[in-house]
């Protein structure tokens, strides 16, 4: 008596390969496919907007103020969408008007006449697949001194010596001119003295000798 039920009926071999092949290919679309999403993921995932370039670049030292702000992305933007704002360290915004966008490249002009300092850049632009691409950037602006032209001041004029008016003045006397001319008095007065003597000395003689 046979010890199997009625209806077990042993496999083929045919209908074993059958099988086999049924399930590798299940597993070969499956595969396939996966192979296939992970494509278009990374794909789609690359289209993405990255920025390429910035001027100035990131952390630079400029003497001299720039006039704009200038990004480039690997692929153009959408120009209704674009936004940068360039701050100083006060918060104080410096961007003048709205960015321009010309494919991937978006300028954003900046206000004339900026002070030293600290800057920050801040954007954010979207792809054409709507994906949106935010970032930032910072520069130092340092301005040399400026040195205002000192008012030349007129040079001084040799002072002109001032005429003075000449007048016939009398030289004034030495130190021994009053005295020469006192001597010279007081010995002719003496002179004329001693000569009177003489004289009323002569009559005086004359007289006792004539009485």
């Amino acid at each position: 008596m046979s010890t199997h039920s009625s209806w077990y009926r042993p496999r083929s071999a045919s209908h074993r390969f059958l099988t086999a092949v049924t399930v590798a290919v299940v597993a070969s679309s499956a595969f396939g496919f996966a192979m296939v999403t992970s494509v278009v993921t990374a794909a789609s995932a690359s289209a993405h907007a990255e920025l390429v370039k910035i001027t100035p670049h990131r952390d630079a030292q400029l003497t001299t103020a720039p006039k704009d702000v200038v990004l480039e992305f690997s692929e153009p933007v959408n120009a209704s969408f674009a936004t940068v704002v360039v701050t100083s360290a006060a918060g104080v915004s410096v961007t003048s008007g709205k960015p321009t966008v010309v494919g991937a490249k978006v300028t954003q002009a900046l206000v004339p006449r900026m002070a030293a300092g600290a800057y920050r850049v801040a954007f954010r632009v979207v792809s054409n697949d709507g994906h949106p691409v935010a970032g930032e950037s910072r520069f130092t602006l340092t301005l040399a001194p400026t040195t205002s032209p000192s008012a030349s001041l007129p040079s001084a004029s040799p002072s002109a010596t001032p005429l003075v008016a000449t007048t016939d003045v009398a030289p004034l006397p030495g130190p021994n001119a009053g005295q020469s001319g006192g001597l010279s008095r007081s010995s002719l007065a003496a002179a004329g003295a001693f000569a009177l003597l003489l004289i009323g000395a002569g009559l005086l003689v004359w007289r006792r000798k004539h009485p």
